[in-house]
């Protein structure tokens, strides 16, 4: 067995452990069990373990920082989510939490392994060491804003129990659901498409022609994801709406601290990912910022968190407002960091290619 082999068994044996420790992190969230989430635990630190060993043999067998591509962000991407919600269910009593976010890194990771390919040579943009840097600290600010999401719907969820709004509770599970559906049922369709390569004469950038039959796969994969969503939603939902629910939730308070502070250490990091982006733009292209549509909802995202800061700090907003407003904020992070690179031509299209 040779060490790429080794990794991608690792990274496997990781992908299955975070489906395994999610469902039962699913069951605490039903039974109350402590006994589960102890187990779901072990499980969680035994998997980003063999996660940490398989991303280390991949920047030994490949020789340059295993951040180059699709498959190796996201698989630093699904990392940074389970090391922060270890970290947080350490000092704060948000075990529950573990029932959406772990699920959450399962996604990210599983998807990471639809794009694995063995190790390359870096492209040119990217041989440079703020390859590591850059890529690092934007993951690590993703994984927090992650758990931040995940402590933001449970508080919405929590406060429509505590006000005895059960039906709001199913529409909160039902709409979450249905748009990651949405999401994930256009990203699926996107992959059974096959567009035209072609190149703009002008801009000799190369760019994705559909054509019908393609549009029709993607429509038809975020219907099918939307109508699956849907249904989970409305299952989840009529679990979650009864009045016993609420004590296996964390309090209000805890779920708010947990969102803000996820938010507020992710915040500095995007700040410095930014910076670090410009810093090896410059160095690889000859400027600074060019409005590249990645560079551009980068912008956005900062923006967006932190305008959350600014009316936490400044206007006091607490609650329910900023939970929703760390809720979205996730389809920011994911316009921003897959959205972008799948569905728009731009100087960091090649983190993408297959």
């Amino acid at each position: 067995m040779d060490i790429v082999q080794l990794e991608q068994i690792l990274f496997i044996a990781a992908v299955i452990t975070y489906l395994v420790s999610g469902g039962i992190y699913i069951w605490y969230l039903i039974t109350r069990s402590e006994k589960a989430v102890g187990l779901a635990t072990m499980l969680l630190i035994m998997a980003i373990l063999a996660h940490t060993l398989a991303m280390g043999l991949r920047w030994y067998s490949s020789g340059h920082a295993p951040m180059s591509d699709l498959y190796e962000s996201l698989s630093l991407f699904g990392w940074g989510i389970i090391l922060f919600f270890l970290i947080a269910q350490r000092f704060y009593p948000v075990q529950a939490a573990g029932a959406l976010v772990v699920p959450t890194a399962f996604l990210v990771t599983s998807v990471a392994l639809v794009f694995y390919k063995g190790p390359e040579a870096l492209a040119p943009a990217l041989q440079s060491y703020w390859l590591w840097i850059h890529v690092t600290i934007a993951m690590l600010s993703y994984g927090l804003f992650a758990l931040s999401f995940g402590a933001g719907f449970f508080y919405i969820v929590q406060e429509y129990l505590l006000k005895k709004n059960y039906r709001n509770v199913l529409y909160t599970f039902v709409l979450l659901l249905a748009v990651l559906g949405l999401v994930l049922g256009l990203w699926a369709g996107s992959e059974l498409a096959d567009p035209a390569k072609v190149m703009d004469p002008i801009s000799q950038k190369v760019g994705n022609e559909y054509a019908t039959s393609d549009y029709l796969k993607i429509v038809g994969g975020g219907l099918a994801g939307l109508l699956l969503g849907l249904g989970l939603g409305f299952v989840s939902g009529k679990g979650a709406s009864k009045p016993g629910f609420t004590n296996r939730l964390p309090s209000l308070d805890v779920l708010d601290e947990v969102s803000y502070r996820g938010i507020a250490f992710g915040f500095p990091l995007l700040t410095i990912g930014i910076i670090t982006g410009a810093i090896w733009a410059d160095q690889a292209w000859g400027r600074w910022w060019g409005w590249d549509p990645k560079e551009t909802w980068s912008l956005i995202t900062w923006l967006y968190y932190g305008g959350y800061l600014h009316t936490r700090l400044t206007m006091g907003w607490r609650g329910r407002h900023s939970a929703v407003i760390a809720v979205i904020g996730l389809i920011m992070v994911l316009i921003t960091y897959l959205g972008v690179n799948l569905f728009i031509s731009g100087l960091h299209s090649y983190a993408t290619a297959a």
